[in-house]
């Protein structure tokens, strides 16, 4: 079961970076499962916020 560390820099309309929004996702899902669930995520916490791409996605150290 891989655990994977997605981040996110977030922008409001006019490009500014405005939040920065960071979760641990693990589980048998695929890492693209992962972060369709992840974007997901962030559509629902910051639904006036878009995504700056890329992602940062890293193995999560669990221990």
């Amino acid at each position: 079961m891989a655990a994977l560390l997605f981040k996110a820099q977030l922008v409001n309309q006019a490009g500014v970076p405005t939040a920065e929004f960071a979760r641990i996702l693990f589980g048998v899902d695929s890492p693209e499962e992962k972060e369709k669930t992840f974007r997901a995520i962030c559509k629902t916490a910051y639904p006036q916020l878009r995504i700056q791409e890329p992602l940062s996605i890293s193995p999560a150290n669990l221990d």
